[in-house]
């Protein structure tokens, strides 16, 4: 069922669907403090998951998204 009002269409109301779609986010993390490599991506990965593991967790921060990509897209499971 179509109607005109003011010269805009109104329409039928599409039915939307809720999905949950995986990213791969490419981020540049700076360290400022770390013993070596390793010790600084364990670092930028622990503050980026929210782990607690290192004492200062103030060493490390978010540069610049770099990339983001949809890696998948999938119905959003019905909720219970």
């Amino acid at each position: 069922m179509c109607a005109a009002l003011g010269g805009i269409a109104l329409s039928e109301k599409r039915q939307l669907n809720g999905y949950r779609v995986r990213l791969r986010i490419v981020e540049e993390y700076d360290v400022a403090l770390a013993e070596s490599p390793d010790d600084a991506k364990a670092r930028a990965e622990a503050d980026l998951r929210g782990g607690d593991q290192f004492e200062d967790s103030q060493d490390s921060w978010p540069e610049e998204i770099v990339s983001v990509e949809a890696l998948a897209v999938e119905p959003y499971p019905e909720l219970e």
